[in-house]
């Protein structure tokens, strides 16, 4: 439907979604309980670096576990350690992927996927501790605001970590829930098309085509099987750090991502 690869595996954790020169980004993984996030990668530059990130852990008081070998090998990567964030979710930061070199060539024709220096996409998580939350991803892990949004008697955090406008957002929430994920095309033409398979073969759209107002992204939202979105878009905005300043929005989009009408 989206036009990413699935990628074999010689590990058992699940079937594996390439959408770049990296081996995998995704991996959908078989569950007995509800279906939703089960952990997110963060890339750090070098083996100091995630030295320092779990030694900053450890010092904020979250627990750090060290990689087997065995798991480095499913993970495809040559360092990694594992910590839970304050809503629960395990957080795996890691250093040196493992090039396969083996083409991404999409079979659907897409042109491919925006990722490079700003990763895979984004994900918005809602957390029951917003505020541990925001102060975890930015006063231990480094990640900074690009803006907020008032979400009743609360606030829509945008998190970047890389040039992505943001790579994470955070709402409050009873429970850990996944809400959606992005995936960024190179071009329009690529939205419509998959826009119009999905339409094609009956998927539900949760969210019409349309431009939200901080981070620039045309886009639309789907229901995957599993219940949260996919957000699938194009055009979004890069932040410069030097120039940056956080603002509040007032209004998730300029134009469109209605939602579906009864008929």
């Amino acid at each position: 439907m989206l036009g990413a690869m699935a990628v074999s595996s010689d590990s058992d954790d699940g079937f594996r979604i390439k959408i770049d020169d990296r081996p995998y980004r995704v991996v959908i993984q078989r569950s007995d309980g509800v279906d939703d996030i089960a952990f997110a990668g963060w890339e750090l530059r070098d083996a100091a670096a995630l030295d320092q990130a779990a030694a900053q852990l450890e010092k904020a008081g979250f627990a750090v576990e060290q990689s087997t070998e065995t798991q480095l090998r499913a993970r495809g990567v040559r360092g990694l350690v594992r910590t839970i964030d304050p809503s629960g979710l395990s957080s795996e930061l890691f250093w040196g992927p493992i090039h396969d070199h083996e083409r991404f060539i999409s079979p659907t024709g897409v042109s491919g996927f925006v990722t490079g220096d700003m990763g895979l996409g984004h994900i918005v998580l809602g957390t029951p501790n917003l505020g541990d939350a925001i102060d975890f991803y930015t006063g231990v892990l480094g990640f900074r605001v690009s803006d907020y949004m008032r979400n009743g008697d609360g606030d829509v955090v945008f998190l970047h970590c890389n040039p992505r406008h943001h790579s994470l957002a955070l709402v409050g929430a009873p429970e850990l829930t996944l809400y959606h994920f992005m995936l960024e095309a190179r071009t329009l033409d690529d939205v419509g098309y998959v826009l119009d398979r999905l339409l094609s073969d009956g998927v539900s759209i949760s969210r019409s085509l349309g431009k939200h107002t901080n981070d620039h992204m045309v886009s639309f939202y789907s229901q995957t099987p599993s219940g949260f979105d996919l957000e699938f878009g194009c055009g979004g905005r890069r932040v410069d750090d030097s120039t940056w300043s956080v603002s509040e929005i007032t209004k998730a989009s300029s134009w469109g991502h209605h939602p579906p009408v009864a008929t």
